[in-house]
């Protein structure tokens, strides 16, 4: 009989749990939905007893799709970043988790900023001394919810709390412990320099492993809800953003991967600890425990030209509708005729602040050179040109720190556009392929299962088998390429004079 293991991407919109054979084959999927709670502006909170929840009704759906419960030999998680779970000794959760959404704890982070500077902070952290990051939130609820921060014996990142449920392990990899921003990414190992400032104690930490490991078997319990054998391996698993870079077959020095949502993180394996002077790219360990990833978190992207869609498309909208085609195709359509650089017309992507080409949340979305001569097809292709100007910013601070950038993977649902490949390919002057498969951070999970549970001998071996790519590529246009240097000296200089004007609005 074929084995098989279980990838299960936990992400904060709901869970997706993807069965595959040891060859690599998809078998079957199911997504179970999460709720999120916003009980006032700039807060974002979850159930975390919901994950493990979910994890187990999507899972008990895969397992009738095996042959035998017994062949499913292992299972892992690509888990949402920058989420903060107080748990007490016996691991429950407190309070309601505060996910990477959630923006609460900017009193804590400027509060640090007076403590210690932020590039120091970025040398020893390898993040930005931004309040997005898991350890600001649990500051938070010390300043604010004394008593809960007493009580709490445990800071949990979101995947360490599955886990535990899963397989009893108090247990966290080196990529979600780097989303608490205490941990130094070149020993892999907590700062002691940040817990000191911090005031976290190292013991109310989980403990540090790579994302193979396999840290046993899963509990009775959820054999029993999910149908599973009592001797199903469980892997320690890894970041979301980090399993989907995986899952597109980027783990190799100087791959990109450009995971294009809502919002558009980019990810760069490294072979080494890398610093980035403009700090635009944060360094954290990859899944595969010999590498690392540059990273930018993500600037909004396809939320941008949803919506363009939403608010300038009616039209194609309805048209989708009747099933007379895809709005996004029917709006790229009419802009493949507008030459590159959009004649003159620049969007900036900053409809929810920057992300690049830096870190700057006053920064407004905007449309310059407009003209009389100019119509809808033009803003369209300019919405586009945006993101890839965006992404050619992320990439330089990559080849900044030292990296040689030389292939860019696009995943997500941006990747679906032609026009939209093309033009990233033409910006950056990179080739761009495609997975076969759009589940790359269940993708991932799966991999580092397999890698666990004794069916591939690497993270290398296992990624050889479980991703494959489209047989359709792009290659950069010279002449485009030409064209979109000015395009993009154009965007840079737009941004440059607004900045005063973001800065005092």
């Amino acid at each position: 009989m074929s084995r098989y293991v279980i990838g299960c991407d936990v992400g904060s919109q709901g869970t997706n749990a993807a069965l595959y054979r040891e060859d690599g084959t998809l078998v079957a999927s199911r997504y179970e939905d999460h709720d999120l709670s916003f009980p006032h502006p700039g807060w974002a909170e979850q159930d975390p007893t919901r994950w493990p929840k979910a994890v187990a009704a999507a899972v008990a759906g895969l397992v009738e799709e095996a042959e035998d419960a017994s062949t499913i030999a292992g299972i892992s998680f690509g888990s949402q970043l920058d989420g903060m779970v107080l748990c007490d000794s016996k691991g429950r959760p407190l309070r309601p988790a505060m996910i990477w959404m959630d923006r609460r704890a900017e009193a804590q982070a400027a509060a640090l900023s007076e403590r210690i500077p932020p590039d120091e902070f970025y040398r020893l952290s390898g993040t930005n001394l931004d309040s997005s990051h898991a350890v600001f939130k649990a500051l938070w609820v010390r300043d604010e919810e004394p008593e809960v921060f007493s009580e709490a014996a445990m800071f949990m990142p979101p995947g360490t709390f599955v886990l535990r449920e899963v397989a009893g392990a108090s247990v966290v990899d080196y990529s979600n412990a780097s989303s608490l921003a205490l941990l130094d990414p070149r020993t892999r190992r907590w700062s002691d320099r940040l817990l000191d400032l911090t005031g976290i104690d190292a013991d109310r930490l989980p403990e540090l492993a790579p994302a193979t490991r396999a840290v046993g078997r899963i509990l009775p319990a959820f054999a029993e809800e999910t149908g599973l054998a009592p001797e199903t391996v469980v892997a320690v698993g890894c970041g979301d953003e980090m399993a989907a870079t995986l899952g597109a077959g980027v783990f190799e020095p100087g791959e990109v991967c450009d995971v294009v949502g809502t919002a558009e993180p980019v990810c760069a394996a490294s072979d080494a600890p890398r610093e980035d002077p403009s700090m635009l790219v944060e360094c954290h360990p990859h899944a595969d425990p010999d590498g690392w990833l540059l990273e930018n978190p993500g600037f909004v992207s396809g939320g941008n030209l949803r919506w363009w869609r939403d608010q300038f498309g009616p039209l194609e909208v309805a048209a989708e509708r009747e099933g007379r085609g895809d709005a996004y195709d029917l709006l790229a359509g009419e802009a493949t005729g507008i030459a590159p650089g959009s004649d003159g017309v620049v969007f900036l992507p900053c409809m929810q602040g920057a992300m690049a080409p830096e870190w700057n949340g006053a920064a407004r979305g905007v449309f310059y050179g407009l003209t009389l001569a100019h119509g809808r097809a033009h803003m369209t292709r300019a919405v586009l040109e945006g993101s890839a100007f965006a992404l050619r910013d992320i990439l330089e601070a990559m080849v900044g720190a030292g990296l040689d950038v030389r292939r860019l993977t696009i995943v997500g649902g941006g990747a679906k556009g032609a026009l939209w490949r093309q033009i990233k390919a033409d910006v950056t002057g990179l080739p761009i392929r495609v997975p076969t498969s759009v589940e790359t951070t269940a993708t991932g999970a799966a991999i580092l299962a397999a890698v666990a549970a004794g069916l591939h001998g690497s993270v290398a071996e296992a990624t050889a088998a479980f991703v494959s790519y489209r047989p359709e590529g792009h290659e950069p246009d010279p002449e485009a390429h030409a064209a979109y240097e000015e395009a993009y000296r154009r965007y840079r200089e737009v941004y440059a004079a607004l900045k005063p004007v973001f800065e005092r609005a």
